[in-house]
C-alpha cells in the first residue's frame, strides 16, 4: 500500500483496522506509532494530523499485521516499561507483566529494615527487571542475578547498563542458586510457574513466542521452586527474607510446599492489586 498523504491519526486507525477484534488493537497501535515516530504516546495526540513519510508508515502497518497474527508488541517494538523504567526486550526473555511490580514493592520495603544496605539475590532474573529496579530504587543495595540462560543474561546486562547500574550487580548464570555462593539478606524469585498439565493458564501469544524455559516450571508449574526451596533450606546460612512469585490459584499448593521445607519460619501470601493471591513472603529467624 502507497502510505503518502496519510496522516498519524488515519494510520492508526488501518492498524486497529488490520488488528480486527483484538482487545488491546487501539492501545497497540498508539504504542507502535509512537515507537515508528520515536515520540511518546502523549505527543501522538498533539500531531494527529502529521504525514509521516512513506518508510514509517510501511514499518508501523506491518508491526500492526505482525500484532494481528499473535506476536507481543513489547516483541515488535523491542521496548516493556515496568516500574516507570523502560526496558530492553526480545524473544531471548520474557516480557515483563505489571504484576511483578508488587513483588518488587516487597523487596524494596524489606531492604528498608537494614539500615547499612544489604545484599539481594534475584533468582531467574530473565530481563534483569527486577535486580535493575531494585538497584535503581536503593542504592545502599548490592544485587546478584542469576540466571540458567546465558542469553538472558546478555538482555539483563544490556538493561543494567542502559540505566547506570550495571557496576551495582553482578551477574551469574546459574541453574537456580547452584553456582551462587554467599550469604544474602533478601532472595527474591520469579521463576518461570506455567504448569504443562495443571495450572496452564497462558495466552497464545505467550506460549507461540516467548521463550518456553521462562514460562513452564513442570506439570504443575512448582517444580523449579521445589528445587529452589530444597537448595534454600540447604544452606547453613539463611536469608532474613525469601520473596517469591507465583500463578494464579497456585496460592495453596505454595502453602504446602512451604511449610514443609520451611517449618520454623514465618509463611506468608500477599495479594497483588488485583486481589489475586500472587506473592509469598518468608521470614527467617534471626541468628
Amino acid at each position: 500500500m502507497d502510505e503518502t498523504g496519510f496522516t498519524v491519526g488515519d494510520l492508526i486507525r488501518q492498524g486497529i483496522e488490520l488488528m480486527g477484534g483484538k482487545p488491546d488493537a487501539a492501545l497497540a497501535a498508539e504504542v507502535m506509532m509512537a515507537h515508528c515516530l520515536g515520540m511518546t504516546r502523549e505527543k501522538l495526540f498533539i500531531d494527529e494530523r502529521l504525514v509521516p513519510g512513506k518508510d514509517v508508515g510501511g514499518r508501523f502497518l506491518r508491526m500492526a499485521d505482525a500484532h494481528a497474527r499473535g506476536e507481543p508488541v513489547a516483541y515488535l517494538t523491542g521496548v516493556k516499561e515496568f516500574y516507570g523504567l523502560d526496558f530492553m526486550v526480545d524473544r531471548r526473555v520474557l516480557i515483563p507483566r505489571p504484576e511483578t511490580e508488587h513483588l518488587v514493592d516487597i523487596v524494596l520495603e524489606k531492604a528498608e529494615q537494614f539500615p547499612d544496605g544489604c545484599r539481594v539475590l534475584d533468582v531467574g532474573t530473565g530481563s534483569g527487571c527486577i535486580a535493575v529496579t531494585i538497584a535503581k530504587r536503593d542504592k545502599r543495595v548490592k544485587v546478584v542475578a542469576g540466571d540458567v540462560s546465558a542469553d538472558a543474561l546478555e538482555v539483563a546486562k544490556i538493561n543494567a547498563a542502559r540505566h547506570g547500574v550495571d557496576c551495582d550487580i553482578k551477574f551469574i548464570c546459574s541453574d537456580l542458586m547452584a553456582g551462587i555462593k554467599g550469604h544474602f539478606d533478601v532472595i527474591a524469585a520469579n521463576l518461570p510457574y506455567i504448569g504443562r498439565n495443571t495450572f496452564n493458564f497462558v495466552s497464545r501469544e505467550a506460549s507461540e513466542y516467548e521463550p518456553e524455559v521462562a514460562l513452564y516450571g513442570g506439570a504443575d508449574g512448582l517444580e523449579l521452586y521445589r528445587r529452589l526451596f530444597g537448595q534454600v533450606a540447604k544452606r547453613k546460612q539463611k536469608p532474613r527474607f525469601f520473596i517469591g512469585e507465583f500463578g494464579f490459584l497456585q496460592g495453596d499448593n505454595l502453602r504446602e510446599l512451604l511449610y514443609e521445607h520451611f517449618p520454623d519460619a514465618t509463611v506468608g501470601i500477599k495479594s497483588d492489586y488485583a486481589t489475586i493471591e500472587r506473592v509469598f513472603v518468608i521470614e527467617f529467624p534471626s541468628p
